[in-house]
Order: structure tokens, then sequence, then C-alpha cells
């Protein structure tokens, strides 16, 4: 099977394998790609990725969709049994030209991560929307709850729809048990956060049991906690540097505001797969995650309340309570929410696209 791959994000060709850098962000030469290392080995699968970071990209940017990467897959589309676009940014581009051009296309999957559009509805997006995947490509979504959007708002879209939980690479993701925990929470992300609620709740606690909050990935909310020094704020940090903070903190708080779209699922399933308990906001994007999962506290979107009582909970945890609670979460990824099965999942998509079993 040929599969020709468009990601929503830079992606690096290394003649050599570089640990720094997550399996999406790296082709290796010789080494299958990403999840697809789980597909059959007869499995060709060739990578155009968004591009260099140049003038027309700023461009891009504004507009909020890619222009030259779905071009270059519309003109060799044709040598692939199956075009797989992730993300609506690359997706809806690819699919409005395969629709105006001539002759025979391959069958084409998109990961809606972002809601098509956000998950707006208004009356001058959604009908180009609609124009645009008029032919109905087939369609995976990480979150159970977007299907309900595509029946009401989509639904022509809404049959090829399908949820596929995401994975976390758990060989890469691993416990760094060298790294002894310390009396500090960590928060990262550089957006669709709602740190505001997590920081005001950590706060307003008068007993902090000397602990200290690690918001890593944003700090424009910094000039609004000066008055409380046991909350740090700092930019993002590469992946290694950012897996040696989670090891050396106690617990990870992921707090999330409530989109109708897939977000912060990397954040909160690979910590989870690093062995650390953690306090998610039940939403859209984390609900059929985390509603079983063992080690992890579940707060209500924008509740500050809720949050303290959370962070409170988890405070007056023992080590040893805490080192249970994240092994368990290791535990539960290996076996319910890990990269293999989310590839063994996709592949069965594909190879019923392929194959006809989907018109």
């Amino acid at each position: 099977m040929r599969i020709l791959f468009l990601p929503n994000w830079t992606v690096h060709h290394l003649d050599k394998d570089d640990a720094s850098l997550q399996a999406p962000d790296k082709t290796v030469n010789g080494e299958p790609y990403w999840f697809f290392r789980y597909f059959p080995a007869d499995t060709q699968v060739d990578v155009i990725d968004r591009g260099s970071n140049n003038w027309f990209r700023k461009i891009e940017t504004r507009l909020k969709f890619y222009i030259r990467q779905p071009y270059k897959a519309f003109r060799v589309r044709r040598r692939y049994d199956i075009v797989i676009s992730h993300g609506a940014q690359s997706g809806l581009v690819y699919e409005l030209l395969a629709s105006l051009g001539r002759g025979n296309t391959p069958p084409h999957l998109m990961f809606d991560i972002g809601g098509l559009n956000g998950a707006r509805i208004n009356h001058t997006e959604t009908p180009l929307i609609r124009f645009a995947l008029r032919k109905s490509p087939h369609i995976i979504v990480h979150a159970s709850r977007q299907l309900e959007f595509y029946r009401r708002y989509y639904p022509g879209l809404a049959r090829k729809a399908r949820f596929i939980p995401f994975g976390a690479d758990y060989h890469y993701f691993t416990p760094l048990t060298y790294i002894a925990a310390e009396r500090q929470i960590i928060t990262f992300g550089r957006g669709k956060r709602d740190f505001a609620t997590l920081c005001d709740a950590f706060a307003a606690m008068p007993d902090k049991r000397g602990y200290r909050l690690m918001v890593v990935g944003d700090t424009s909310l910094m000039n609004r906690y000066t008055h409380v020094p046991e909350i740090k704020f700092m930019p993002g940090v590469p992946v290694p540097q950012l897996m040696q903070m989670i090891a050396s903190s106690a617990f990870v708080a992921i707090p999330l505001p409530e989109y109708l779209y897939s977000y912060g699922q990397m954040s909160f399933l690979q910590s989870m797969s690093m062995a650390k308990p953690l306090i998610v906001t039940e939403t859209t994007s984390s609900v059929d995650y985390i509603s079983q999962a063992p080690g992890v506290k579940r707060v209500r979107t924008g509740d500050v309340d809720d949050m303290t009582q959370a962070l409170q909970e988890m405070m007056r945890c023992t080590p040893t309570q805490l080192s249970a609670m994240g092994t368990a979460n290791r535990q539960y990824i290996v076996e319910h929410f890990n990269e293999r099965d989310m590839a063994r999942g996709i592949y069965d998509y594909v190879r019923e696209i392929v194959e006809g079993g989907t018109d």
C-alpha cells in the first residue's frame, strides 16, 4: 500500500535518529514513520509537511490554512492508494483541489483535530467548508463527542466519520525513575489551556504544604501572580527537558477550556505514560480518556473551587500514594490508549477504504 501523509506541522528528515525529537516530528532514513511502524512491512509512506517557515508561511498563517502543501500533494496524488491529511488546515484545501481535478483520484482520509473550523458554525464559513467537502472524504476524530457535531452540522460526512482514540508512545514517554519527585506541580502547554483557573485555585490556598506550581509554555499571566512567589512561569522548553521536569514533579495538572474538538490529549496521555498522577479538566477532548483513569482527578471546566479541592487532595497524598497512582496511570495507558492500538484502528479503516468497503 502506498500512502501520502500530510502532517499539520514540520517534519525533520534525518539520516540518523535523533532521540530528542518525538516520532511525529521526524522521518529517519530506512525506518517507518510514526505510527505507520505498526502497519504491514510493505507499506510505503511518503510525507509532505507544511514546509519551511518563510514569508509565504506567514501568509498561510494569517489565512489559517496551507496552500503549498496540499497543492504539492494534489500534483502527485495518483502515485498513491490513499492520501491522509492530519488537520483541516491541510485537508480542506487538498479536498477542494481533488474535487475540482480531472480523472481518478485516490480516496482521502482526514484527521479532524480542530473541529474543521474550530467547531464554529456561521453563515459565511460553514457553507464554504461544506462546498470544499462535498465529495465527502473519510474522517477520523480523537474525541467521540465530535461525531454528534458531524451528525448535526455535516450529516453528509457523518457516515464516514470514525472515532479512533489517540494512543501514547509509552516506549518513548517512559518513567524516569532516577529523578526524585519534588514538592512541585507542573502544568504546561502553549495554547488552549485554562491556566487562570489553576493559578487562581493555587494562589487562594492558605496552606500550600511547601508546594510550588511551575507553569511551562505560557508566560502571559506572569504579572498577574507576582504576589504569589510559589507560582513560577517559564517559556516552552524542548521535549526532553520537559520530560525531566515532569519526572521531577509530584504530579501534573492539565487545565483545559471546553472546545468541541481534540486538544491537550498528548499532554495528559504522555504524562500518564510517564507514571505521573494528574488533575485534568473533563472536556470533550479528555472525557473518553480520563473517565476511567485510576490516577486522574477530574475537575469541572473553569471551576476554581473544584480545582482547589483537587489540588488539596493531591497535595495531602504521600509520595507512596502518588507513586501508586502514577504507576496505575501508566498501566492504564499501556492497556487502553497506546500508539500500537491507535495504529491498528487506523490501519483497519485505511484498508476498508482502499479495498472499497466505504464509498
